[in-house]
């Protein structure tokens, strides 16, 4: 896909205060209002979602995949940062069709690090992140699906209440989580000017845990 045609994209699927926001931030001037939502198997899902598609093979990807994921275009990250995060020990869960990956999800146990907003993890604690679902898979409901098999993966492990940001403007991202019952539990506004300036409105305090 091409720079144009991406532009399009965004501008096409996104509200005008989303679109503003990422071109302020190709200007080091970024300004990020969010939600802190949570999710998990807390309070149940829908029913259809426990529907099994066999067409998809489902597991935690390994560094073999993840070229893959480095070389998506117009992400702001590196291949060898995601390599990075395996080191570290977060783990990117993620669905394949015919050995083609089709979409992901990234999780961390030990740490919820967003933008001015860190924290550690308990133990029946996650921290999701950079969701993302490939353009040929895009239409197919496959963003709640894999979430939830991620849930039930982290579930395995204890994890229980997981935590995620979205984008106030990100409506996708909303959408997809009102499917699995999540609920927001905070809001908050990172700015970052010119990566000198930074500010954060919301801590750790702020987050309602059990």
């Amino acid at each position: 896909m091409g720079y144009t045609k991406y532009i399009r994209m965004k501008i096409r699927y996104n509200p005008f205060p989303r679109v503003v926001l990422d071109g302020l931030a190709k200007l080091e001037i970024r300004i990020q209002p969010y939600y802190v939502v949570l999710e998990g198997l807390i309070d149940g899902v829908l029913h259809d979602l426990e529907v099994q598609r066999n067409e998809y093979e489902l597991g935690f990807l390994g560094k073999e995949d993840m070229e893959v994921i480095g070389s998506i275009p117009f992400r702001e990250i590196s291949y060898e940062e995601i390599l990075t995060r395996l080191k570290e020990g977060k783990m990117c869960f993620g669905a394949k069709q015919d050995g083609k990956l089709a979409a992901f999800s990234w999780c961390d146990i030990e740490e919820f690090n967003f933008k001015g907003l860190e924290f550690p993890l308990r133990k029946n604690e996650a921290y999701l992140f950079d969701a993302y679902t490939f353009d040929s898979f895009r239409g197919e409901g496959m963003a709640p699906y894999l979430r939830y098999q991620l849930y039930k993966e982290l579930a395995k492990l204890g994890r229980h209440r997981l935590y995620s940001i979205s984008e106030r403007f990100n409506a996708s991202s909303l959408k997809f989580k009102r499917k699995l019952n999540a609920r927001v539990i905070g809001s908050g506004l990172y700015v970052d000017i010119l990566n000198r300036w930074r500010f954060s409105s919301i801590g750790e305090k702020d987050i309602v845990r059990e």
